[in-house]
């Protein structure tokens, strides 16, 4: 057995090294992706989403370097939810990126015109989506225009 050990390590440790990185990316498959709070991988959804429709030139080299980002920050959470565990504040280790994700509610308001406002206003997580998103329309625009000004 200690032959067949010696003669096949590289073999194991790679398996073993490629097996974690696939239960890594279960987990991330699994856990919610949306929530109010943005508690978990939810942060690093949304950067990589926010980053991804830049990529001009050269998509699959810089959607590469994004994805290989959005795994870096997968990993931080996972860390820290760890750490938290550790420290106490979480009662099990991935309880902080498994959880029930909640839902966008309008707050419960005391004041008049807050009432008033919210009324008028029903949709305010809509809007902010469609500003969210105008803001990575300008940021394409004004890419194209950074490269389309560069002489050649």
């Amino acid at each position: 057995m200690l032959k067949t050990l010696k003669k096949h390590w590289f073999l194991i440790v790679c398996s073993l090294v490629f097996g974690l990185y696939f239960a890594f990316l279960a987990l991330v498959f699994f856990a919610p992706h949306q929530d109010a709070r943005s508690r978990g991988f939810v942060k690093c959804t949304t950067q990589m989403m926010q980053q991804l429709p830049l990529c001009q030139k050269s998509k699959i080299w810089c959607t590469f370097k994004i994805v290989i980002k959005n795994n870096y920050c997968d990993f931080k959470v996972v860390k820290e939810g760890f750490v938290l565990w550790l420290d106490g504040y979480e009662p099990k280790p991935w309880s902080y990126y498994y959880f029930t994700p909640t839902s966008h509610e309008p707050p419960v308001l005391e004041n008049e015109a807050l009432k008033e406002y919210y009324q008028t206003h029903q949709n305010i997580v809509q809007e902010m989506e469609d500003l969210n998103q105008k803001a990575i329309e300008l940021e394409k625009q004004q890419e194209k225009l950074k490269h389309d000004s560069v002489p050649q």
